[in-house]
């Protein structure tokens, strides 16, 4: 998709978005795993910070969102989809009160990637049952909520399933891409190439579903003479590894996983058609948006506020690392530090264990952990590495993980 540098994925809307406002080419995810990475989103924290380490928890109430601070300045608030911030029970009411972190609006359930023939709850503790492919009726759900909205400010959060698994795009997508015509990336082994490719026709097809109603939500907002004072964001809670490295599923260090793609368009406000490129971590979403609208920052939060950074086309003072985290508590826990173009990623003991230079192996396929030339630049990222770790309070090891009713999905 123009924008992405990915030439087989059809994607008009999602061109036309990045055309028109902003595309961040360095996101990343603070924890690539869908709750933590949600938890971030809403509070401007790490996971580790309020308990949400991994999939299976209650976000506390104690921790102020990005929402509160809307709803408080008058906003109209809805929330619409997967939820993931209400505790293990993936069938769980979340009833009107705190638990809705400020969302007045409410059509949603806690987790659950059934993509057809689903439900979601509203106020009433009975599930609404709808027939169907979800993205398609909750787009409906949005338009309506704008339709009633138009004359306040407001603030909606449409949170799509897909393209998470399972990789079954609906009808109309099924055949839209054909595995053998597929462009894989060279870091999958041979061994994986026919797996891949069936992933990823899938995957794409998911994401073309997206694409179209995105394509709703922006004709709406033209259409309703919205466009030019509303902010649109489009990004994602983690990546996906598509057999990348021979890998699946989410949850890793490498760019697959742990990047995101973020677009953000206000008409008149910020740049059309500007690429930033510095690094921009999901801990800052919700601060800047809060800095955008002229709302306080977030109490408590990590993330920082950028909003004056992009409407300065990235002239300013850029952040210079960012710090993720991952499978803490686990065996197999790591966390990253990515300075410049160099990503160090080390493991439960802070031992290095991986080491790439972005700009000269993109896709990660030589690890400089243990060459002799690179001692001095892995000194250096491991002593940043512990910085962060004292700054956010992230315990190393993390203590042991609970067990959760939905695992690491």
């Amino acid at each position: 998709m123009p924008g992405f540098g990915d030439k087989d994925l059809i994607a008009p809307h999602l061109s036309r978005l990045t055309g028109e406002g902003v595309e961040f080419t360095r996101a990343y995810v603070s924890n690539p795993v869908c709750a933590p990475s949600r938890a971030a989103l809403h509070t401007g924290r790490y996971s580790h910070s309020v308990s949400m380490q991994w999939n299976g928890r209650l976000l506390p109430l104690e921790y102020p969102c990005l929402s509160h601070g809307f709803a408080e300045a008058g906003y109209k608030t809805g929330y619409i989809g997967k939820w993931h911030l209400d505790g293990g029970d993936r069938s769980a009411h979340t009833p009107p009160g705190p638990r809705r972190r400020g969302y007045q609006y409410w059509a949603a359930f806690n987790h659950g990637h059934n993509y057809f023939d689903f439900s979601y709850f509203g106020d009433d503790p009975e599930p609404v049952k709808v027939s169907g492919y979800e993205p398609d009726y909750q787009t409906g759900l949005a338009l309506d909520f704008i339709e009633r909205n138009r004359a306040s400010p407001f603030l909606l959060f449409v949170s799509y399933g897909p393209p998470h698994g399972p990789y079954r795009p609906p009808a109309r997508h099924a055949n839209t891409y054909k595995p053998e015509a597929l462009t894989l990336r060279d870091n999958v082994p041979a061994k994986f190439e026919s797996e891949a490719r069936k992933l990823m026709a899938g995957y794409y097809g998911l994401c073309s579903s997206i694409d179209d109603n995105v394509g709703r939500l922006l004709t709406a907002l033209d259409e309703k003479g919205l466009a030019g004072k509303t902010i649109v964001v489009f990004t994602s809670d983690h990546g996906d590894m598509l057999r990348s490295h021979g890998l699946e599923d989410k949850q890793f260090w490498y760019e697959e996983s742990s990047g995101v793609p973020m677009l953000m368009r206000w008409p008149g406000q910020l740049a059309a058609g500007s690429k930033q490129d510095w690094l921009f971590n999901n801990i800052d979403v919700a601060p800047t948006l809060r800095g955008l609208c002229g709302l306080p920052p977030i109490e408590g939060a990590h993330g920082e506020d950028r909003s004056a950074l992009i409407r300065n086309k990235g002239t300013g003072e850029r952040p210079e690392s960012i710090y993720v985290q991952g499978e803490l508590g686990s065996e197999r826990e790591w966390r990253m530090v990515v300075r410049g173009w160099d990503k160090l990623v080390v493991d439960r003991e802070l031992k290095p264990a991986h080491l790439y230079n972005l700009a000269q192996d993109p896709l990660e396929n030589e690890n400089l952990v243990g060459d002799r030339g690179t001692i001095r630049r892995q000194e250096e990222l491991l002593a940043l590495m512990r910085r962060w770790s004292i700054m956010t309070g992230d315990r190393v090891p993390f203590p042991g993980r609970e067990p959760a009713e939905d695992g690491n999905l």
